[in-house]
């Protein structure tokens, strides 16, 4: 006895579907999404590093 497989448009294979184009946009709106954030953590870690390489130039003060 064979049995039926149905697969959706992304698994099956037809790159025309409004299923596969929505998915594809949505990668970009997450990438447009993450990237920003990523950079604006890697800024401020940078930034961090920077204040504490010019504290530790500074003399102690009591």
């Amino acid at each position: 006895m064979t049995t039926l497989l149905l697969a959706c448009a992304s698994c099956f294979g037809n790159a025309d579907s409004d299923q596969v184009k929505a998915a594809k946009i949505g990668v970009l709106v997450l990438l447009a999404v993450i990237v920003p954030v990523l950079g604006a953590i890697g800024f401020i870690a940078r930034t961090w590093a920077k204040r504490a390489r010019a504290l530790e130039r500074q003399p102690f003060q009591p």
